[in-house]
């Protein structure tokens, strides 16, 4: 069984395929990117079939493989937490853009964490920084506890399994906060099914979450600190225009130009 006939047998993207067979392998995208004259050893043909027939199905090859990069970094993921997205990096980036030192002592709060990408990327940067990770799940929190020891930054968590706030407490100089904010009459494409439906809808407009979480923001949050919040392609306004008790310091654009992150801080930060 040689692997350019199994890219001919089943109807994959060759880049999705290249990277499932890699991981299969052992080894790198590029080591294999070239060389898919050779054959499949024959332990491991059943599984190789089967992962390009879950490819072919529509899953993702991040949650075959259970592994998804964000911001340079490879976490784990799987049917319990959303696939890290290119888009949230822009959190990433903002951060960084506000918070210029990289040795602060800064508190984090990463709301609604999944994987724990954006708290843990957050702490590779930050080394003197401490973040609380809280999620509603139990199976995501033991996949953002596990991706923090792949990381080396456990030792400056803290995982909180909770719906929203209410299990939080004490205030913070950042909060990041990625909610589920997908309209449940949104007809989703078959790689977005895979992802867990408590992490992606939010009611009939998609605003359930804001709703709950944005009241109750200013009181976790320092003065001085700042909140960073994705939104949907079509919410700037009405998260912008929820009664919060919070000034907006900027609404921000991803790379497609579509609006996805509001910075918001307390009325006296400045």
């Amino acid at each position: 069984m040689v692997i350019s006939s199994l890219l001919k047998e089943y109807t994959v993207r060759r880049d999705d395929a290249i990277k499932l067979l890699a991981h299969m392998f052992g080894c790198s995208y590029h080591d294999l990117f070239f060389k898919t004259h050779v054959n499949v050893p024959l332990a491991i043909q059943p599984s190789v079939c089967n992962g390009l027939r879950r490819l072919a199905s529509g899953e993702p090859v991040s949650k075959i493989i259970q592994k998804k990069e964000f911001y340079g970094i490879e976490f784990k993921t799987n049917k319990y937490t959303m696939d890290p997205r290119p888009e949230t990096e822009l959190i990433i980036d903002l951060v960084t853009k506000y918070y210029r030192s990289l040795d602060e002592h800064l508190t984090i709060l990463d709301l609604g964490s999944g994987t724990g990408c954006i708290g843990l990327s957050l702490l590779t940067m930050y080394k003197n920084a401490v973040c609380s990770f809280v999620d509603i799940d139990a199976n995501a929190i033991a996949v953002a506890l596990e991706n923090a020891c792949n990381l080396d930054v456990s030792t400056r968590c803290e995982f909180i399994l909770s719906d929203w706030f209410t299990n939080v407490s004490g205030i913070f100089d950042i909060i990041t906060c990625n909610p589920p904010y997908v309209s449940t009459n949104f007809e989703l494409d078959v790689a977005t099914s895979f992802d867990p439906e408590i992490a992606l809808f939010a009611g009939e407009e998609g605003m359930n979450a804001y709703i709950t979480i944005l009241p109750k923001m200013k009181n976790f949050l320092k003065r001085g600190g700042k909140a960073f919040i994705e939104v949907g392609f079509d919410q700037r306004e009405k998260v912008a225009n929820i009664e919060h008790g919070m000034k907006v310091v900027s609404i921000n654009n991803d790379l497609n130009g579509i609006p996805r992150v509001i910075t918001l801080c307390l009325f006296d930060s400045f």
